[in-house]
């Protein structure tokens, strides 16, 4: 038997998730989890913080990255366990080269109210009458990750709406740390940023939101490499540490002291910052969004950063 199929195997009857998600104690382990620094992975930081990684019987050690693309290659070659990153071209990508890294769990869900996920032009245009994302045609939009990165489906996913494509703009790659600067030096037009700085350049009127991601949609998640499905054990026990901590902040929870100060750990973003941005909405069993997981895939194969037809969902997710 493989060790694909040991580990689904291993994984049969556990499909069905309970309300109250507990913890299934794995031997001591250490494990090596890449993160984007966003409210996005606020599960991932809550667990590691309130000690539900450790109750569970791992170490962790959480290193930051830029953004998905280059993790994704990281956790397939076992450098890294687990990843807490953006749906990336490179994932599916991966995966039809037949590398074992697989979806698990979507983390930040665009939420109902409020939107801490948007589509910015910089103030002077937005005064000069660029009021819609229907005006971007032509224009220069940042953001991080560049072309084939999550944010490149959503800024697609808000043009589509407006009969518009990302053939139609110009985007380009830039980090969050140096959005401000592009936005004051006018080198770019506008900028697809996360919470907490969408808040922030509206309040210093560097840029205005002109669109948003609809709700309940989710283009970030957990993903496991081959040796987390070793061992369907330890799987197990890891993402219910990390649906332990989610159920606790899918409600006010969210705003516990304790919880505040996980996501400004590895945010570096202050806790009152983070206290005044909109907020991502969390499911507490962690549940895939399968239907954007399927979506982002296509839009990639339409815009050409994914050149095959589009993957079974079994190549793509894990049910755990």
């Amino acid at each position: 038997m493989t060790t694909r199929s040991r580990f689904i195997s291993g994984l049969a009857g556990s499909a069905a998730i309970v309300a109250a998600p507990t913890i299934v104690r794995a031997q001591s382990r250490a494990l090596k989890v890449g993160f984007v620094p966003s409210t996005l992975f606020a599960p991932l930081f809550v667990a590691q913080e309130r000690g539900y990684l450790q109750a569970a019987g791992f170490t962790c050690e959480l290193t930051p990255v830029v953004a998905g693309q280059e993790a994704f290659v990281l956790a397939a070659q076992g450098q890294l366990d687990f990843i807490a990153v953006g749906i990336a071209a490179s994932f599916y990508n991966a995966v039809n080269r037949g590398l074992d890294v697989r979806l698990v769990a979507s983390t930040g869900y665009q939420p109902r109210h409020g939107h801490p996920t948007a589509l910015m032009i910089r103030q002077d245009l937005f005064e000069s009458g660029v009021r819609s994302p229907k005006d971007l045609k032509g224009k220069k939009i940042a953001w991080i990750g560049g072309a084939g990165a999550v944010s490149s489906y959503y800024v697609a996913r808000i043009l589509r709406e407006y009969g518009l494509k990302l053939s139609d703009i110009e985007g380009t790659n830039i980090a969050n740390s140096d959005m401000e600067v592009a936005l004051t030096k006018k080198s770019v037009d506008g900028a697809f940023l996360s919470a907490p700085f969408t808040s922030i350049f509206e309040e210093k009127k560097l840029a205005h939101i002109i669109g948003s991601v609809r709700p309940n949609i989710s283009g970030t998640g957990i993903f496991f490499g081959p040796t987390m499905f070793k061992d369907p054990a330890v799987a197990k026990a890891v993402l219910g540490a990390l649906r332990k901590a989610a159920a606790e902040i899918a409600g006010p929870g969210y705003y516990n002291q304790e919880n505040l100060e996980a996501y400004t750990k590895y945010t570096k973003q202050p806790i009152d910052l983070i206290k005044k941005a909109d907020r991502y909405d969390f499911k507490p069993d962690l549940r895939v969004d399968r239907s954007t997981v399927l979506d982002i895939q296509n839009e990639f194969v339409y815009d050409g950063f994914v050149k095959f037809a589009a993957l079974p969902a079994e190549r793509r997710i894990a049910v755990i």
